[in-house]
Parts: C-alpha cells; sequence; structure tokens
C-alpha cells in the first residue's frame, strides 16, 4: 500500500506538469514509477491509460483548437508505429530498449533548446507523419510518445493552447490503438488492473485538472522553454531508471 500511494503523489505531480504542458506526465512518472519498483509492462499500462483518461477532457474542452489535418496525420501515422512496437516487445532488451529511447528524448530536447528555433520551414506532410510513426513505436514499447510529437509540434510555433490541444487528439487515438494493441497481445499485467490502476489514474486525472487551469498562465516563451527542458529531464532519467 504504501507503493501505490507514493505512486499516486507521483501521478499526481506527473499529471500537474502534464496538464499545463499538455505532453510530460508520462515522462516524468515513469523514472518515479520505476524507482519505486513497478515493472516495465506495469508502467507502460499505468501510463498510456492515465494519459487517455486525461486527454478526454481536455480534447472536448479545446475542440475548437485543433488542427484537425495535423492530427490526423500524427494519429495515421502512429498506428503502424504501435504495431510495430507491439511485435518486436520480448525481442529487445528492456534495458537497451529503455536507454536509447532516452538517448534519442535527451538529443531532441538539446536540438530544440539550443537551436530548434533557428528551423525556418515547419513541417510538412511526410515529417508528421514519420513523427507519428516514430511515437506509436514508442507508445507500446516505452510508453513515452510524447517527445518526438512535441519536438514537431513546437516547430510548428503554436501556442500554448494549441500545442495542448493539438497533442491531445493525437495522445488519444495513440494510446487508445497502443492499449488495444498490448490487450490483444496478452501483454497487460493482470496486477495492474486492482487496484494500481483506479488509484493512480484517479491522481492523474486530479493534477491534470490542477495543470490545465495554468496553461493560459503561462507566457508562450516560458512554456516553450519548460517543454524543452523537460524533453531533457525526461531523457537523462530515463536513462538513469
Amino acid at each position: 500500500m504504501e507503493q501505490l500511494a507514493i505512486g499516486a503523489v507521483a501521478l499526481f505531480v506527473a499529471s500537474t506538469i502534464g496538464g499545463m504542458t499538455g505532453f510530460a506526465a508520462s515522462l516524468v512518472s515513469t523514472p518515479a514509477l520505476l524507482f519505486l519498483g513497478f515493472g516495465v509492462p506495469e508502467v507502460v499500462v499505468v501510463n498510456l491509460t492515465a494519459t487517455l483518461v486525461t486527454r478526454i477532457g481536455v480534447l472536448i474542452r479545446l475542440r475548437g483548437q485543433v488542427d484537425r489535418r495535423r492530427v490526423l496525420l500524427l494519429a495515421a501515422g502512429s498506428v503502424p508505429g504501435a504495431v510495430a512496437g507491439v511485435a518486436v516487445l520480448g525481442r529487445l532488451d528492456e534495458q537497451a530498449l529503455r536507454i536509447g529511447t532516452g538517448v534519442v528524448v535527451t538529443i531532441a530536447g538539446l536540438v530544440l533548446l539550443l537551436g530548434g528555433r533557428r528551423i525556418s520551414t515547419r513541417p510538412g506532410t511526410p515529417a508528421t507523419a514519420a513523427t507519428g510513426l516514430l511515437g506509436g513505436f514508442l507508445s507500446t514499447t516505452t510508453s513515452l510518445n510524447g517527445p518526438p510529437v512535441a519536438v514537431l509540434l513546437d516547430r510548428c510555433r503554436l501556442t500554448p493552447t494549441a500545442f495542448v490541444a493539438d497533442f491531445a487528439g493525437y495522445a488519444l487515438v495513440t494510446n487508445a490503438v497502443s492499449l488495444a494493441l498490448l490487450g490483444a497481445q496478452h501483454r497487460i499485467p493482470a496486477g495492474v488492473l486492482w487496484p494500481v490502476l483506479p488509484v493512480l489514474v484517479v491522481a492523474a486525472l486530479v493534477g491534470n485538472r490542477l495543470g490545465g487551469l495554468l496553461t493560459s498562465r503561462v507566457p508562450a516563451a516560458t512554456f516553450a522553454t519548460i517543454v524543452k527542458l523537460l524533453v531533457i529531464a525526461s531523457g537523462i532519467a530515463t536513462i538513469l531508471s
């Protein structure tokens, strides 16, 4: 019970940050849950479910801000990526996969922080679909499907509200597909379904609501910097976890 209680606090904090930035909840919660002793498969299911549930309300609230074409491209690309991720599960060493993901995430964050805004061209259709593909693969293997999409949305120079809205649309489809694929392949641990999942999801909902109230109060420049620093920090934390 102590592990579950501390895990709920970790999900609350992570979801508060995720509610404010739109994407970082899994990045913050993953190292914390792994440190607490939760297994990788359990962490993946918890993160995918918590993000899915919290993004529903966000998408309803911000549906008028969603770029439907961009979200459809990201979501369409994520489906084959998620299928590929499920196909390689069990064939890849979990530690190597986690470290490799952390390295890629850290590099992406550094590129954003040091020179991302110098890129004059916005991502086109191929880049958007490819980003969705990578996000889908990371979704079913590690649940860390946020960084690639965050990098792409940052290049689109969106307002904080539009950023959160587009990511919510992408995450809703990608996470639902990922959970369905994992369930079909019997890769959802039975032990995580009760009482772990309900408790952690409720904590995520409360934290997300609090973070959502802060989104409109964060200046755009500050928001962009927070996104980049969170990407870097999550990459390093994933490597060390």
